[in-house]
């Protein structure tokens, strides 16, 4: 009797079939491909496995495909938890156990994290691929909690330390949340690592994971130990996306030229700092919702060192060549944050708040770090200096509208406030030490009055004669105003501006560190701790004062600055004694000749510092104009370069009298700013071309003026 069915016998066609995939080359893709076409998740409790969405987290594609570009022998992957920056390794895995046989070593903080990592991650995912549950050895040596045999590889997975380091060699290995290790007998993970895979060479590669647990502060200059000492070394990839306003590219990455910035009030209660938070667009200003995010990061991509991105997402320049891969994920970037960027301002205002009650710092430590994906900041020891002190320091060599030697130029700012405008003048000279110059107190009926916005322009900008006796005069490089405060200033700005530049009282200067350089700005501060330091924006109509926005068109520039930093700032200032480097000159003739107190010198010191890094008046009722003033002129002088200048090799408008460009007759024509290379590194031309997109979507014609297309 005949029958179909072939017994104990393989089917011959599958057993042919077998043949020739064993005779195949193995499927050669890019780790990010290949993840996308078989990668399968699954929640390691009997969830049924979905494929892998690379979509919805595409920053992992640029340290995913480093892993497999052989380019590179080290991957260091920073951010925050709920990143999916692990997924990275596990696809790895996958893709070596599949296709590409090679040992690994798998080295996490504990034992105990180690054995529920595999159980719940590690042996649910060979589960759910058919293909590496098929080179799974079958006896139980083959099977275990920290050894995986898969025939023609093996995997081990262990807790970092000097007993689990002994005779252990692996050509690929990953080291997960490496800042939490303990090092107290190993020193720094990345050294002892590189022995455990020197003897494959460059067919190696170590990825390293974790957040930024170890790294003090956001200068790279504290990034010596864990995962960002190895980032500080790499190609330092930062992740920019585009504006859904403007279309201009920026980067949530703190330290990028353009910083996208959280925005948030941190005095607010902490279900509205939740509701109302919202990232802010550092071209226009552009306020930008939690749900936008996932179509930002889709356009987004990885920018490194030698690379530049303008403000249209053209990116020039080549990645410097360098072994090592950084890729820093930060929190904004991640869709699985609880709550959303919303979830994120609260989770650090409160945590903050909690900091200055108890004055202990662990769980603010914990958000930035683990949450944010930011490296902590210390809370600084700073304490204001007595206004006593200070007036003790007053100098009565200086003069009022004087320019003392030294000085190599000058910045003008004002204070504004309901019914006048508050002036300082104040010298720069070499390594940021200074000079207060002169106040000036110009009244006017109303700080909304054009006329008097007209006066102050005229102030600000006014030259001021050398101490040399030669009657020469200095103009001022750069002047800046306060464009809040009292009801209908911020459209009085916008307006008094725009009608500067009509009469071509205002002009840009160049382009530095990727911020706009004009000699005439209007300024706001930013009070959450977590802005950006310094930016310049074009204020469009999608910002919350509809009115005032809709003047400013996208046409308008703001320099928009952390005044807690700067704050900061002034206050390290102050407290240098010794004239040099940062030390401030305090005029006698600000002291008040009725005898103490006096009031300049009173308003200098009428913030203290708070212990979650903010500051406040001491008293409520006290007046800081005088701060803010300081505060003002310190920021415009960032903004134009003064930290970067080669003092050797120095730009003419900080040259020495004989030969600065700002220095001149009186009257003479000449002495006016010119557009010299800022800080010898500008990073664009000075005049944009007639095709430039501006800020805003608006194009610079020759000549002048603006239209949009």
């Amino acid at each position: 009797m005949l029958t179909n069915d072939p017994g104990p016998f393989a089917d011959p066609a599958d057993v042919v079939l077998s043949a020739f995939e064993a005779l195949l080359a193995p499927e050669r893709l890019p780790l990010s491909q290949y993840a996308a076409q078989h990668r399968k998740l699954t929640d390691g409790i009997g969830e049924e496995p979905k494929p892998f969405n690379p979509a919805r987290v595409p920053y992992l594609a640029g340290p995913s495909d480093a892993l497999t570009s052989g380019l590179y022998t080290t991957v260091a992957l920073p951010g925050p938890g709920q990143c999916a920056k692990t997924t990275v390794a596990e696809n790895w895995l996958q893709q070596t156990v599949e296709t590409d046989p090679a040992s690994f070593l798998w080295y996490m903080q504990t034992k105990p994290g180690v054995e529920a990592y595999v159980k719940k991650r590690i042996d649910s995912m060979i589960r759910a691929h058919p293909r590496m549950a098929a080179r799974l050895g079958s006896d139980p040596s083959a099977d275990s909690i920290a050894f995986k045999d898969f025939g023609a590889m093996q995997a081990e997975f262990l807790s970092f330390g000097k007993n689990t380091l002994i005779n252990k060699n692996a050509p690929r290995i990953v080291a997960d949340e490496v800042d939490n290790y303990d090092l107290s007998e190993l020193g720094e993970a990345k050294p002892v690592l590189d022995i455990r895979r020197q003897v494959f060479g460059e067919d190696s590669c170590l990825l390293l994971l974790s957040h930024p647990d170890l790294a003090v502060g956001m200068s790279p200059a504290g990034w010596t130990k864990g995962i960002m000492a190895v980032y500080r070394d790499s190609t330092r990839g930062m992740w920019w996306w585009p504006c859904p306003r403007c279309g201009a590219h920026s980067s949530p990455n703190p330290g990028a030229a353009r910083f996208m910035a959280l925005d948030y009030d941190a005095e607010a209660p902490l279900d509205e700092v939740r509701d109302m938070a919202r990232l802010v667009c550092p071209v226009c200003g552009g306020l930008i919702e939690d749900h936008e995010r996932e179509a930002m990061n889709g356009a987004g991509r990885w920018i490194g060192t030698g690379e530049a991105v303008d403000e249209d997402g053209r990116v020039t320049g080549q990645l410097a060549k360098n072994d090592t891969y950084g890729a820093w994920i930060v929190g904004v970037m991640s869709p699985f944050i609880l709550g959303g960027i919303g979830g994120l301002a609260r989770a650090r205002v409160q945590a903050e708040r909690d900091m200055e009650r108890s004055g202990d710092e662990a769980t603010a430590r914990q958000v930035v770090v683990k949450q944010w994906g930011f490296p902590f900041v210390p809370r600084k020891r700073i304490g204001s200096v007595s206004a006593e002190a200070l007036v003790e320091r007053a100098e009565p060599a200086l003069q009022r509208d004087e320019v003392p030697d030294g000085v190599r130029v000058i910045i003008a700012w004002a204070d504004v406030q309901a019914n006048r405008f508050e002036l300082i003048r104040r010298g720069w000279g070499m390594g940021w030490e200074s000079w207060v110059l002169s106040t000036e107190h110009i009244e006017a009926e109303t700080a909304t009055d054009p006329a008097a916005w007209d006066r102050l322009l005229e102030a600000l900008q006014r030259p001021l004669p050398l101490a040399d006796s030669s009657g020469r005069v200095m103009r001022p490089r750069g002047v800046g105003m306060d464009m809040g405060g009292a009801a209908g200033v911020t459209s009085r700005a916008y307006e008094a501006w725009l009608r500067w530049q009509r009469a071509g009282k205002v002009r840009k200067l160049g382009v530095a560190s990727g911020r706009d350089i004009w000699d005439v700005i209007l300024t706001q501060g930013a009070p959450a701790l977590g802005a950006a330091r310094l930016q310049v924006i074009y204020p469009d109509d999608v910002r919350k004062d509809r009115v005032a926005s809709a003047l400013a068109g996208g046409r308008v520039p703001v320099a928009r600055f952390n005044a807690n930093l700067f704050k900061d700032d002034l206050a390290g200032q102050l407290a240098r004694l010794e004239p040099g480097p940062l030390h401030v000159h305090l005029p006698a003739w600000a002291l008040d000749r009725a005898g103490p107190p006096h009031p300049w010198f009173e308003q200098l010191v009428a913030e203290q510092r708070r212990p979650n890094g903010s500051w406040r008046k001491v008293v409520a009722s006290a007046r800081n104009e005088a701060g803010d003033q300081m505060v003002g002129t310190h920021v415009l002088g960032r903004l134009h370069g003064l930290g970067r200048i080669n003092w050797d090799a120095p730009p003419a408008w900080a040259a020495p009298w004989d030969i600065n460009s700002l220095v001149g007759e009186p009257g003479e024509a000449s002495v006016r700013p010119v557009a010299p290379s800022l800080a010898q590194r500008p990073s664009s031309p000075a005049v944009a071309s007639p095709t430039r997109r501006q800020p805003g979507g608006y194009f610079g014609k020759p000549g002048g003026g603006y239209f949009r297309r």
